[in-house]
């Protein structure tokens, strides 16, 4: 160790400021009550055995927060010195800025007992420490966010001081949902469902419109998630949205009073899901899933499996998730900070879509029970699915030029990420361009003297649809890999937070 102006060894130390995004998000944690219940960034001791400020810094970041290959390092050229409040050896403090692939949630350690991902703003204010707010200070310069913080669309936080319109949720379509409707005294409103209810999307509207005297129209297109209703110029003079099948995505902005009607299953005979789950031979300790649908039956069936020896284990995600255990298709992260406690996932819902989703995200078998039928699938190939998806990688290896595709939906929307992307294509000598659209659609991209394209919006577009493209199409923890600057041997699902 180095010594101190005053004769005293120094131990050295270094200090890591999570981010992700232009404009950037950063991570901040909090110590537990007994260790001051205030947030910091990740920073612990350089041991002997660490080759380098760097190689600590790695380490500490697998310890404390679970990010062992972040997508880069960025040295801040930032050190303070300071006695620790135990008057133990005096400490130097190295920072550095460390870039992750998305706003993923962390794997806590004991040092830590909670975690946010928030605005540069909110991490100044929250910060412990004036060191701490210094060195964020610092990497905003060093990654060329010099100005003020900027507003994000999907800050909620924004959204509630502008008196933004309001989520409104229900568990069914029935008088509860009409009775709110009529008391908010509505012009026009405008109803959307998934694919799944097409076929009854007219008698809905009718009913919507008998029982509330107001004018409904019915949104051609399905919707997908509560990340694609319909945007104002395709509903003129309509102020408010009914969605059906979907629940609120809590960090996606809304620019009407907006109805999620979330068709709510009720959990039907328990006793007898549970048995013929228990008959399907999984382990003792598996994680649960569900699509919004099912969510009532997760507390009785977690109750009734215990008897039959099989423990349940429910997370919860990130802001993107308005419930614990909820799956979207686009975000698993529920089953991603509890996949290293559980032996398997078992899924609840219809369908493949959400657990193919979930054998992409989350190393360990995938089991989908569907409550309706009282049948267990057979697990889903991961290996598979993603041997598919490297094959198609290792034809991109020698593309050339990239098309970024970046949808303008408000939930789905990534144009910081697909300008990073570009960034990072012409530091490896590639060509790439952003292409634009509100749904994209394998028509607009025909004929287009592009080798490959890369995929910001809806991460299931690459994963489901591809096929359907003129050229393969990645998404963008696949395209790193193209380009070279991460292994084939991590494959990462492209999480949408």
């Amino acid at each position: 160790m180095a010594d101190a102006a005053d004769g005293r060894t120094l131990q050295e130390c270094v200090e890591g400021y999570l981010f992700s995004g232009l404009p950037p998000r950063l991570l901040i944690l909090r110590r537990p009550p007994g260790r001051g219940g205030f947030w910091v960034p990740v920073s612990g001791k350089v041991e002997p055995t660490d080759a380098s400020l760097e190689a600590a810094l790695r380490r500490e970041l697998a310890e404390e927060a679970g990010f062992a290959d972040p997508v880069r390092v960025v040295p801040l050229d930032w050190v303070v010195e300071f006695d620790p409040p135990d008057g133990g050896r005096r400490m130097r403090l190295h920072g550095f800025g460390v870039e992750t692939d998305g706003e993923k949630p962390p794997t806590l350690s004991s040092e830590h007992d909670a975690f946010e991902w928030v605005d540069p703003e909110v991490a100044l204010a929250r910060l412990h420490y004036p060191d701490n707010r210094e060195a964020v200070r610092i990497l905003l310069r060093a990654i060329g966010e010099t100005g003020p913080p900027r507003a994000r669309p999907g800050d909620p936080g924004s959204a509630a001081r502008r008196g933004a319109p309001r989520a409104k949720v229900l568990p069914r379509f029935d008088e509860e949902l009409f009775a709110a409707v009529r008391s908010a005294g509505h012009r026009k409103i405008a109803l959307q469902v998934p694919a799944g209810l097409v076929r009854n999307a007219h008698d809905r509207a009718a009913e919507l419109r008998a029982a509330t005297g107001v004018p409904v129209v019915v949104v051609s297109r399905a919707c997908f998630g509560a990340c694609d209703f319909p945007a104002p110029e395709e509903v003129p003079g309509v102020d408010a949205l009914v969605v059906l099948g979907h629940s609120p995505i809590p960090n996606v902005p809304l620019w009407a009073t907006t109805y999620f009607v979330e068709m709510r299953y009720p959990p039907g005979d328990v006793e007898r899901l549970a048995e013929r789950i228990a008959r399907a031979g999984l382990p003792k300790r598996v994680g649960l899933v569900a699509s919004v649908q099912h969510l009532d039956l997760v507390a009785p069936l977690t109750r009734a499996l215990a008897p039959r020896g099989i423990s349940l284990v429910v997370g919860t995600g990130d802001r993107r998730l308005a419930y614990p255990a909820q799956a979207l298709g686009c975000n698993y992260t529920g089953a991603e900070a509890i996949a290293g406690d559980v032996d398997a996932f078992l899924f609840l819902g219809t369908g493949t879509f959400h657990p193919i989703g979930l054998a992409f995200a989350v190393d360990r078998p995938v089991h989908a029970f569907d409550p309706l039928r009282g049948e267990m699938s057979a697990p889903i190939d991961r290996a598979k699915l993603i041997a598919d998806r490297l094959r198609l990688v290792a034809r991109t290896m020698d593309a050339k030029r990239f098309g970024i595709l970046v949808s303008s939906f408000a939930g789905q929307e990534r144009a910081g990420m697909a300008s990073a992307l570009i960034e990072r294509a012409r530091r490896q000598g590639r060509e790439a361009e952003i292409l634009i659209a509100a749904r994209l659609d394998p028509r607009d991209l025909e004929g287009r003297d592009l080798d490959a394209y890369v995929n910001t919006a809806c991460p299931r577009i690459a994963l489901d649809d591809s096929s359907l493209y003129p050229r393969p199409v990645l998404t963008p923890p696949e395209f790193l890999m193209a380009i070279g600057e991460v292994p084939l041997t991590d494959y990462r699902f492209d999480t949408f937070h």
